[in-house]
């Protein structure tokens, strides 16, 4: 006779439990946005990447990438959490396949050996992005901002201080010789010949309390104590790399002043001057420099933004670009500059427009080479520097010496007719929302706010991933929007 089995009810409940989880089946829409990533990631060439992993890896290289890409792009940043996602998010399982689940320090490995590569990687992204929307590259709107570094706050050293203790070395470097020389009867003239004497000779050193130094212990330890003083300004010199001031932490980081606190009091604070160059709504160019001021920058960066091949016309940035030497430089290169005058704002109002004495409102006759006022008075002529660029007037009227470069306040002028124009009027309305915009995505949505690791080629890698990401989800966000090709926001009617 056949046994037959009694299932209770419970245990009828968990089978039936079983079968339904087990016949489920997660899908992925055609149109979900790790899809379009993929997409993206099937058009790059990835051959340099798989040169740097040669050998035969667990993960796939383009697997890895895609996975990290797309953890930027959701807003997970650490290793930890990228390994945790990995093992629960369906969407990374996807981009992973059949691999096996990294852990967070084959991420960490893979993200240091790929630092090298991330520039051309960026480069390719974007590009197929313009390519896919039919984007025109005429037009690039550059702005900056502070990026507090993962460094401690009081971790300063500075030049001025540097400079200092370094001169009072020196003096007692030169008192030291002078007593020695007094004290041995000897006629040394190099401390470090004074050092080797020392070395050389069998001192017995003595400690504590009851023992008395003798004269060669004495200046043997005030050599040394020198010698170490002397090695580590040195070091200190060494690493300012011409900066006025740098974190022990993060030898690349400058302190600059922060626009972060709640009571509008700016606070210096390790960091980098973080540029970026955006065109239609997509950040194209990025990179990081040690000099608070961003007037600096424009040179070194467009620089690098020439290497791209973009085919760039139009240069779109705010007051804090303006100098002589960006003037001339976009001149050179052949750029339609739209930098806005440092005096624009101003330059409405009636008080400015009434203010004869003001270098602005002054009138230049280059075939004379005399300097006016708009009601007629000739100004005094005093001296011009050595490269015959800037010329230097006197008042007699106010007194007052004005210093004047013909050159800057020509090509100054350009740069505010081009802003002044309607066209100029578009593009300084789109800076705003652009680059700025940009900025704002990328310090309060995505949070970079504080970096997480040290160093200039780590800094660069981890801002790059942030611009991949960024990028990636904006393309999504046009496509939901329908809204492709060049992007040129309208002005509004008054």
């Amino acid at each position: 006779m056949q046994k037959t089995t009694n299932f209770n009810d419970n245990t009828f409940f968990l089978l039936k439990q079983y079968k339904i989880f087990h016949l489920v089946e997660y899908q992925i829409s055609n149109d979900d946005p790790v899809r379009k990533l993929s997409k993206i990631l099937e058009a790059m060439n990835f051959n340099k990447l798989m040169q740097v992993f040669s050998h035969k890896t667990k993960i796939h290289p383009v697997r890895m990438f895609a996975v990290i890409l797309y953890a930027y792009s959701r807003g997970i940043y650490s290793t930890r959490d990228i390994e945790i996602a990995c093992h629960e998010n369906i969407k990374f399982r996807f981009l992973l396949q059949n691999s096996k689940i990294p852990d967070h320090s084959t991420i960490s490995r893979f993200l240091t050996k790929i630092e090298n590569l991330l520039p051309e990687l960026f480069e390719q992204f974007f590009k197929i992005i313009f390519k896919l929307e039919n984007i025109s590259t005429d037009t690039i709107y550059i702005d900056g901002t502070k990026i507090e570094a993962y460094a401690n706050k009081y971790t300063f050293v500075w030049r001025g201080s540097i400079e200092k203790y370094s001169l009072r070395l020196d003096e007692k470097i030169e008192t030291l010789i002078s007593d020695f020389n007094n004290d041995f009867n000897a006629n040394y003239e190099s401390f470090l010949e004074i050092c080797a004497y020392l070395s050389n000779l069998n001192i017995k050193f003595v400690k504590g309390r009851g023992h008395k130094k003798s004269k060669e212990q004495k200046y043997f330890e005030k050599c040394m104590e020198y010698l170490e003083k002397y090695q580590r300004y040195s070091n200190h010199f060494i690493n300012l790399r011409g900066r006025n001031s740098y974190s022990k932490t993060d030898i690349d980081a400058t302190f600059m002043r922060m626009k972060d606190d709640y009571m509008k009091n700016g606070q210096l604070k390790p960091g980098y001057n973080l540029q970026i160059g955006v065109i239609s709504e997509y950040i194209c160019a990025y990179e990081i420099f040690p000099n608070p001021s961003d007037s600096k920058t424009l040179i070194p960066f467009l620089d690098k933004i020439s290497n791209l091949n973009l085919n760039i016309k139009n240069i779109v940035a705010d007051a804090g670009y303006e100098s002589i030497s960006n003037y001339e430089y976009l001149e050179k290169m052949g750029y339609n500059s739209y930098i806005k005058p440092i005096y624009f704002e101003k330059s409405k109002t009636r008080k400015f427009k009434n203010d004869l004495n003001r270098v602005e409102n002054l009138v230049y006759d280059s075939k004379k080479n005399k300097l006016f006022r708009k009601d007629g008075l000739e100004l005094d002529f005093l001296y011009s520097n050595k490269k015959g660029t800037i010329h230097y007037f006197f008042n007699p009227e106010t007194k007052k010496k004005i210093k004047y470069n013909a050159k800057f306040r020509m090509l100054s002028d350009k740069s505010k007719e081009n802003i002044s124009s309607n066209y100029g009027k578009q593009l300084r309305l789109n800076r705003s929302i652009q680059v700025e915009g940009a900025f704002a995505v990328l310090k309060e949505d995505m949070k970079l706010r504080k970096l997480k690791v040290r160093g200039k080629p780590s800094v660069l890698r981890e801002i790059g991933l942030f611009c991949i990401g960024y990028n990636f989800n904006r393309y999504i966000s046009r496509s939901l929007r329908n809204c492709k090709g060049t992007t040129l926001h309208p002005l509004q009617a008054a």
